[in-house]
């Protein structure tokens, strides 16, 4: 089964070098292609095509818009990889953000938890997390970006309830800042950037899943 990678052009931008490590790796070691902006290259997906994503959107976008009939995460193909040296952070405490996107994919939500668990990190788990999530950082307080309704229309609209409600940056910073008081730990492990980012606004530590995996995560020893 062709194996193909949607790197993400959020992630690229926010982590360029673990964007450009990972490509690396998929390409060496599972001899993915590597396409480019979801937005423009989904209809290049074919049926046979086993699609792997880092972003949430981009999976969305490939499983209501391309002709995949199969898509996993990257933390799902990854997590049971024998080759991939997951670095050991000495029973750490971090609490794991799950992502609005993907409140209802319990096998993504499960491969990160094990690779944290790999990583030999202790996690704080959030009173809404798996289903109960509905945090994707400020991205739910803003409008809905006309391209994802059409790409992908029963995430974005049909399933979305109430959220991408409007709220001028000061509320924004607000909700961030109500939501980072539930959580004890300072780290907080996001698989989303606008997750990550929320975080940050609400004056915890935001990291991503993969910088963690890398080695890469800007936090002190």
């Amino acid at each position: 089964m062709p194996i193909i990678y949607i790197p993400s052009c959020k992630f690229t931008a926010y982590s360029p070098e673990a964007s450009n490590i990972i490509k690396k790796y998929l390409a060496e070691n599972y001899g993915v292609e590597i396409i480019g902006c979801c937005r423009e290259n989904h209809k290049k997906i074919k049926a046979e095509d086993l699609v792997v994503y880092i972003c949430n959107t981009c999976g969305a976008f490939s499983r209501e818009s391309s002709s995949a009939q199969k898509g996993i995460s990257i933390w799902e193909l990854l997590e049971n990889d024998e080759n991939f040296l997951f670095p050991d952070y000495g029973q750490r405490k971090m609490a794991v953000q799950d992502c609005w996107r993907v409140y209802d994919n319990e096998p993504q939500q499960q491969a990160v938890r094990r690779i944290l668990q790999k990583m030999n990190i202790k996690v704080e788990e959030l009173a809404e997390n798996f289903a109960k999530t509905k945090f994707c950082g400020t991205t739910l307080y803003e409008p809905l970006p006309k391209q994802n309704g059409e790409l992908a229309p029963e995430r974005f609209i049909t399933n979305a309830g109430s959220f991408f409600q409007p709220h001028p940056k000061e509320e924004q910073e607000q909700l961030m800042k109500d939501h980072c008081q539930q959580i004890k730990s300072e780290e907080v492990v996001c698989y989303c950037v606008p997750c990550i980012k929320g975080i940050n606004l609400g004056g915890k530590k935001g990291i991503h899943l993969l910088d963690l995996m890398l080695g890469l995560a800007d936090i002190e020893k």
